[in-house]
């Protein structure tokens, strides 16, 4: 059976997605593009691919220009994948994906950074299977063309919830799961408890991504002007001991495996520096907000990530007030 899949958020992660659903050939992709969609439209994209290859003027079944656009054609989506940025202070998911969920035939998925993104969605839509993925793909856009550097090694998992029958909720998880790695992903997996891989990659995300953001700096230049000791050393340890007391502990020695595993030769700028850089909202509440929520509830001491949380936030509030005043 062919799957009809809608995919909202095709950027750098969106697009590979769409590429890899439809090199399955079992899954029709309509891509929802907002900014480069006129370009899309006119000559594809231009993909450069450490897993796929060079293609040039790729497309996927369908481009529209809105959400809205997508539901005009009467399809009842076995599949919409969510690979937008993670904004719940900016926009709210279920009131952009509302138009093209049908109730006990869409499946959700949701391929975004941070923590505790799916609850809203799954008190949204309780009849629609809802799952999750952690990706650690590296892939960015520019225009209509793809820089896709580092594998898509993606885990994904079901977010259980009373709507649905538990197996089929985990059997609606394992059909994606079969069609993702059949398109080639480089590495795919399903696997029952996502959340834990979730404080995995904030063990990362939450202390490379936001001191980088802060301090305008490449990884690598964060570690070699000292701060690796200073500061993301104990972020680091901040964030495991909060996961911990959340009740999933991290491997011992993970967080100087973590932090060793970025060498500070890298000039790789991580995703939240590249959006302020560009004048974008930042993923602030679901990568360092819903942790530090945690930390409070459970009277976990984070002096580091709290200062870096505080900081960001004036950030937040002046790219927010900067667009509100160029709309």
């Amino acid at each position: 059976m062919m799957l009809n899949i809608c995919l909202i958020g095709s950027g750098g992660v969106g697009t590979i997605a769409s590429l890899v659903l439809e090199k399955s050939k079992r899954a029709k992709v309509t891509a929802v593009l907002r900014s480069n969609h006129s370009i899309v439209k006119n000559k594809g994209f231009e993909i450069d691919s450490v897993d796929h290859g060079k293609l040039s003027g790729w497309r996927p079944s369908k481009i529209v220009s809105s959400v809205t656009e997508a539901a005009t054609d009467g399809i009842a989506y076995d599949f919409v994948v969510v690979t937008v940025k993670a904004l719940p202070d900016v926009y709210s998911v279920p009131d952009i994906i509302r138009p093209v969920i049908t109730p006990a035939v869409t499946s959700i998925v949701l391929i975004q950074n941070g923590l505790d993104n799916e609850a809203p969605v799954a008190a949204a839509f309780p009849h629609c299977a809802l799952m999750s993925g952690v990706s650690m793909i590296g892939s960015r856009m520019k225009g209509n063309t793809v820089y896709h550097e580092d594998p898509d090694s993606i885990k994904i998992g079901p977010y259980f919830h009373s709507g649905l029958d538990r197996r089929l909720q985990l059997d609606k998880a394992r059909l994606f799961v079969e069609v993702y790695a059949a398109g080639g992903a480089a590495d795919v997996t399903l696997v029952e408890d996502l959340v834990y891989a979730r404080w995995q990659k904030l063990l990362w995300n939450g202390t490379f991504n936001t001191l980088c953001t802060l301090t305008r700096m490449d990884v690598g230049s964060l570690q070699r002007g000292g701060g690796k000791g200073t500061l993301l050393i104990p972020a680091m340890r901040e964030m495991a001991a909060v996961a911990k007391a959340a009740g999933f502990g991290l491997p011992q020695g993970i967080v100087e495996e973590t932090a060793d595993g970025t060498p500070p030769s890298s000039p790789f700028r991580p995703s939240m520096l590249v959006d302020l850089e560009n004048g974008n909202p930042l993923e602030l509440e679901a990568i360092l907000g819903a942790p530090l929520r945690y930390a409070r509830d459970l009277r976990v001491e984070t002096p580091v990530l709290s200062m870096v949380y505080e900081l960001l936030k004036l950030v937040q509030w002046q790219i927010l007030e900067d667009r509100k005043r160029k709309a």
